[in-house]
């Protein structure tokens, strides 16, 4: 059941909805075709991830949803998982007002609005939820992502020079973050 729709650049309305076991082979389906893409995301490039791996993975997501600790949420364009946002706050009790923010758009629905519509959707979530920092970490040769990060508000605070690996090369990880709950 969508929580929320969104219609992008070129007119297409996607349905916003929370994870559900249920949505394990679709969600399976989007991970796995980012992770051949190698796009500019956290998990190992052109590794199939299972399908016992993909529902382990859920079943921790759902435990840390209902305990408040994250948010979670997939963008549906006809019946097909087309994106995703989440927002994991800190580990500890000292860190609990911060959130890590997450953020994956497949690649036929880039540049219509979508992965802002998400950051702004999950920001507002998290505000809801008392989260009073948000951050993330991008790659420094991402400059669309970068160029949105910045878009939304959020601002540039380190850098780690070498810090990632992707296609043979190092990029600096660049550290950013936005204030959403003062």
């Amino acid at each position: 059941m969508a929580i929320e729709k969104f219609t992008t650049r070129k007119n297409r309305i996607v349905e916003i909805i929370e994870p559900r076991l249920d949505l394990l082979d679709e969600i399976l389906e989007f991970v796995n075709e980012l992770g051949e893409e190698d796009t500019f995301l956290s998990f190992y490039p052109g590794k199939k991830i299972t399908r016992e791996e993909e529902e382990v993975w859920l079943n921790n997501r759902l435990k840390q949803i209902e305990n408040k600790s994250q948010l979670i949420y997939w963008a549906v364009f006809d019946g097909k998982i087309v994106g995703g946002v989440d927002i994991t706050r800190g580990a500890t009790v000292r860190e609990w007002h911060i959130g890590t923010v997450g953020l994956m758009v497949r690649k036929d629905f880039r540049g219509e609005g979508l992965g802002k519509f998400l950051l702004e959707f999950v920001l507002k979530k998290a505000k809801e939820l008392g989260i009073r920092t948000a951050n993330l970490g991008v790659f420094s040769d991402n400059d669309i992502a970068r160029r949105l990060y910045c878009k939304v508000g959020f601002e540039e605070y380190g850098k780690l020079p070498d810090g990632l690996f992707r296609k043979n090369k190092f990029s600096d990880h660049i550290y950013m973050f936005k204030k959403i709950n003062d």
